[in-house]
């Protein structure tokens, strides 16, 4: 069995946002990415010093779905939606480790 992957998604909710982002991301962002293959497997809220307000993980048991998945027009489109409710949007992809991962 190959090793499994982590998707990472970080960003900075833009003022005034909070709500709708939270909409975008229950309706929209984490439906898309389940049927895309990407399992979400935590969301981290920065309370305290200079890194991004969120942090989304996601993990995939190959990485041939992570290419599909950042290659669709799905996942083109909820990117472009985030856009309105956050900045500074990262996406990184690290082999699998127990616990928190940034």
């Amino acid at each position: 069995m190959s090793e499994q992957i982590k998707v990472l998604l970080s960003f900075d909710i833009r003022p005034g946002y909070e709500n709708a982002y939270q909409r975008f991301v229950l309706e929209e962002l984490l439906p898309t990415a389940q049927e895309l293959g990407l399992a979400p497997t935590d969301i981290w809220h920065t309370a305290y010093g200079k890194y991004p307000d969120r942090l989304i993980g996601f993990v995939v048991d190959e990485l041939a779905t992570v290419r599909t998945a950042r290659e669709s027009q799905a996942w083109r489109n909820v990117m472009k939606g985030l856009e309105k409710y956050a900045r500074n949007i990262g996406v990184r992809v690290v082999p699998l480790r127990g616990g928190f991962q940034w």
